[in-house]
């Protein structure tokens, strides 16, 4: 079992969240045979990837190999969830299609909704499952597993920028190409393909004229991410780069009405409606949770600009911040965050569990807020 959360410690939680980092080790006759862990949000789960590594996944067939695998040690119960926005095959399905007839398990899932749910189906089919006592563990290494359930209501947010040394994102004239170099560029579009939306706020989908698609080493995009587009759809003329391809977009906007709508308006659009603050601004939450509950994005990625990372912030919606820093000093410029501030540093948001890494000259370091858990 230490082995196998050995292989869960090898993923890391931004690319996972808000899934949780598991491990797993297939056997046969005794010996391990496959080794696994869920690497990416919406990847293969540990399960699949310790059978696949056995095995035990016929190419042909497209499907497992009955007898390839007698026994299975995983980190937390196999899934077993139905639903719209379910990626892989269920881990308890593919157990018992390879012939699995032992299963220890680590951990509960702390999701009360899935909890157990794979069990009665595992037994039934003669499956011997032994429980371990072993969530203090898991918890300790899913802290952002662990965040996202607080509020399933909401999709889990990443707040992501570039900056220098002295916490720059562009200059005082706007510019901000490029900042990093091209390591960290590239695992920003990892990001954006991970995350079923990518958001921006008005200032830097106007100013920036972004694409905000997710580009391979080769430069072709992949379209299956959506955008999420704050406060800006009556500014958006036709010919925007936003507008180029074939993703969703989704605009968060303060009107419920239908006649304002622009003229290149297509079914690839939809208007998230909210009302303002007596700030003038958008009321985040209600809009999220519409996002989530309504059209089933559960990550999404947000790109900026300072006010919208600000906003989110004060407002408790975020779970989590990348940062890309470059060896460089700028001597002024647009801050990666602007809000209303704190009284005193103690007063701050408090960060936790990072993971940093080299990438070129620019070093990355994510953390979790302490206030999403």
């Amino acid at each position: 079992m230490q082995r196998a959360f050995f292989e869960a410690a090898k993923a890391d939680w931004l690319f996972t969240a808000p899934n949780p980092r598991v491990g797993a080790l297939a056997l046969k006759g005794g010996h391990v045979i496959g080794y696994g862990y869920y690497q990416s949000f919406g990847g293969a789960h540990a399960e699949e990837n310790a059978l696949r590594d056995a095995g035990a996944w016929n190419e042909s067939t497209g499907c497992m190999e009955p007898g390839a695998v007698d026994e299975m040690v995983v980190t937390l119960e196999p899934c077993s969830f139905h639903g719209d926005d379910k990626k892989r095959p269920q881990c308890s399905e593919l157990l018992l299609q390879a012939g699995v007839k032992r299963l220890l398990v680590g951990a509960e899932d702390p999701n009360p909704k899935h909890q157990g749910a794979a069990y009665p189906a595992l037994k039934e089919a003669g499956v011997e499952v032994v429980s371990f006592d072993l969530g203090e563990q898991f918890r300790s290494m899913n802290h952002a597993f662990l965040g996202s359930l607080a509020a399933p209501e909401l999709p889990w947010i990443l707040l992501k920028w570039a900056s220098s040394i002295d916490g720059r994102t562009a200059t005082p004239s706007g510019t901000s190409q490029w900042i990093t170099g091209p390591e960290a560029r590239a695992e920003v579009h990892v990001l954006r393909g991970l995350s079923h939306a990518v958001m921006a706020g008005k200032r830097t989908v106007l100013a920036d004229q972004p694409r905000l698609t997710a580009r391979d080493e080769y430069g072709d995009s992949n379209l299956s991410s959506a955008r999420v587009l704050v406060d800006c759809l009556s500014q958006v003329e036709k010919g925007h780069p936003l507008l180029l391809d074939h993703a969703r977009r989704y605009w968060m906007e303060s009107t419920t009405g239908t006649a304002q709508l622009p003229g290149w308006w297509t079914k690839q659009d939809t208007l998230i409606a909210t009302t303002r603050n007596a700030k003038g601004r958008l009321d985040l939450e209600t809009a999220l949770r519409q996002c989530r509950l309504e059209h089933g994005i559960q990550r999404i990625l947000v790109e900026g600009g300072s006010h919208l990372h600000g906003a989110l912030l004060e407002d408790g919606l975020a779970h989590a911040v990348v940062r890309y820093e470059a060896p460089l000093l700028m001597l002024g410029g647009l801050a990666a965050c602007e809000g209303q501030g704190v009284a005193q540093p103690q007063e701050g948001t408090h960060l936790m569990a990072e993971e940093r890494c080299d990438l070129g000259q620019d070093l990355r370091r994510a953390f979790l807020l302490k206030s999403s858990l």
